[in-house]
């Protein structure tokens, strides 16, 4: 597979996409897909809530409430780092997952779930690296921007902190804060989408993995720069038309709801008791339906959106890497020819072979 440039590699990815979920379209098929997707993203950062309590009047509680309270706190806190870190590794192991399977346009998820189950360690290790090193790089500039508001923080009462030149410092603390999540975004896309292939496909060190990336970004700056620059345009535009494309079907599919749900409020509602009693349940099995409908929705459309994305990276690297191209290459559907209507292709072996030489005749 030749090397693509970032431009060029946006066609075959449309086309990659397209012949996973729609061609032909199966819809278990489409589904399975794109929940892989979505989950593989949703729950494969380092995203964490961390719960936080409040004071105000904690300090007038009785004793027994506050430690009530606190115990509530530590509780969800605990249940919600467990949630958080099983999520990691589940999304982390179908990002490996994901890679596969657009690669080599498998849909069987049981056997690249088990193959992939020892790398996910690793994957996982050089996220959880990645975020240490983001923590240790921001705390010299956070720790100071923490002490000056602390520090400040008399002047919201007296209408002085939005003044002069704070605005101007505040300005450039939101504007620093902008590029710093930008270079975090961009660091962890590039790990993201042309390190994690390595890992996935191979049996490399994290190591190996990096030095990689090091060198094709050292090769040929521009276009990965470029590449990232779409990736962000191509994904700011593609999720604005899945969102409004999610919109219009489910306000085009509540009209079905809506009318049986007059119909049933015109037949009941004047049934007494009983019939109040069936409205509230029929309302509450509806919302939940409808509620799982969405669901279903949102999680194809963004499903198919991140499922492109994947396919955008592996194109742009399968030139670069040739095992990946050669995988590429090898799953790629042969290529469709238009014939004349009432004339069916030629067969297989068209043009027709020639046969063994006759034998000679005996004499």
């Amino acid at each position: 597979m030749r090397p693509l440039s970032a431009s060029e590699a946006i066609g075959p990815a449309l086309e990659r996409t397209r012949d996973l979920l729609f061609r032909p379209f199966r819809l278990r098929t489409f589904f399975k897909i794109a929940a892989v997707a979505f989950f593989a993203e949703m729950g494969g950062g380092l995203n964490s809530n961390v719960t936080r309590g409040t004071g105000g009047n904690s300090p007038h509680l009785p004793p027994a409430m506050l430690a009530f309270l606190v115990a509530f706190a530590v509780i969800i806190g605990l249940v919600s780092l467990v949630i958080g870190l099983v999520l990691l590794y589940i999304g982390s192991r179908l990002q490996l997952v994901l890679v596969e399977l657009v690669a080599t346009r498998q849909t069987y998820i049981g056997p690249m779930w088990r193959r992939v189950g020892p790398t996910t360690w690793r994957w996982i290790g050089l996220k959880v690296l990645f975020f240490l090193g983001v923590l240790a790089l921001s705390l010299p500039f956070t720790i100071p921007l923490i002490f000056y508001f602390v520090h400040h923080i008399h002047d919201f009462s007296s209408g002085n902190f939005f003044s002069g030149l704070r605005i101007a410092q505040i300005i450039l603390f939101v504007g620093v804060a902008i590029l710093v999540l930008l270079a975090i975004g961009v660091v962890y896309t590039l790990v993201r989408d042309l390190a994690l292939p390595s890992l996935a496909l191979e049996e490399v060190t994290l190591s190996e993995s990096l030095r990689r990336l090091r060198a094709l970004i050292n090769a040929e700056p521009g276009q990965v720069a470029l590449y990232i620059l779409l990736r962000v345009l191509l994904g700011i535009v593609f999720a604005v038309c899945a969102e409004i494309a999610a919109a219009i079907v489910l306000l085009l599919s509540l009209i079905p709801p809506a009318i049986i749900g007059l119909v049933l409020w015109l037949a009941l509602h004047n049934a007494g008791t009983g019939g109040t009693v069936a409205l509230i349940g029929l309302a509450v099995i509806g919302a939940l339906a409808y509620l799982c409908w969405a669901i279903c929705v949102f999680v194809s459309f963004i499903g198919t959106l991140l499922t492109f994305n994947q396919a955008y990276a592996l194109y742009f690297l399968g030139g670069r890497y040739p095992l990946l191209g050669d995988l590429l290459d090898r799953s790629a559907p042969p290529p469709e020819y238009a014939y004349t209507p009432g004339f069916p292709p030629p067969p297989a072996n068209y043009p027709p072979q020639p046969g063994p030489p006759p034998a000679p005749l005996a004499p």
